[in-house]
């Protein structure tokens, strides 16, 4: 199988399985604190993800998914324990943490896909507190573990008022 396609498939495989040391949340996943995220909204989440390589290149989420998960505590505890701040950052994806999210998390969050140029958009988003993820990945010549890893942002969306937000 080609590197390429490697590639291609660890990230998720990485979320999954993780190389770094495993998370545990313990404040439980409530549907009843997130569920403004399935009420319809007027804001736009627009925005843009991107990793910047050790040369001052730059690697966008062009192709891969991006993730608008409302911020409630169970989100909260973990982007504080994997990423090390509530506000959220990154993760290398050697660093990467093994963890296991209650089955519920995945219904109550919306996935978009980033545009060629890293650009992704959400719309009729509710008023509310929310985090960005996203995950990317590229291939280095002669290294078998590609570089990159995984993403996460904090923001709020106050008044209806449309927001942009830069996941780096």
């Amino acid at each position: 199988m080609c590197r390429s396609v490697l590639a291609l498939l660890a990230l998720p495989l990485l979320w999954l399985t993780g190389c770094g040391p495993a998370i545990e949340v313990s404040k439980p996943f409530s549907a009843r604190e997130v569920d403004y995220i399935k009420r319809p909204g007027s804001a736009t989440v627009t925005g843009q993800a991107f990793f910047r390589q050790r040369g001052g290149g730059v690697v966008t989420c062009a192709g891969y998914d991006v993730l608008l998960v409302p911020a409630g505590g169970y989100a909260k505890e973990f982007v504080t324990r994997a990423f090390g701040n509530v506000q959220g950052g990154s993760i290398p994806v050697i660093l990467m943490p093994k963890i296991k999210h209650p089955p519920a998390f995945a219904q109550y969050q919306r996935k978009a896909t980033c545009d060629a140029e890293g650009d992704f958009e959400f719309r009729a988003v509710p008023n509310g507190d929310y985090y960005i993820f996203s995950g990317i990945l590229w291939e280095v010549p002669n290294q078998i573990v590609p570089e990159g890893g995984a993403l996460a942002e904090f923001f709020r969306v106050r008044g209806g008022r449309s927001e942009r937000v830069i996941v780096n």
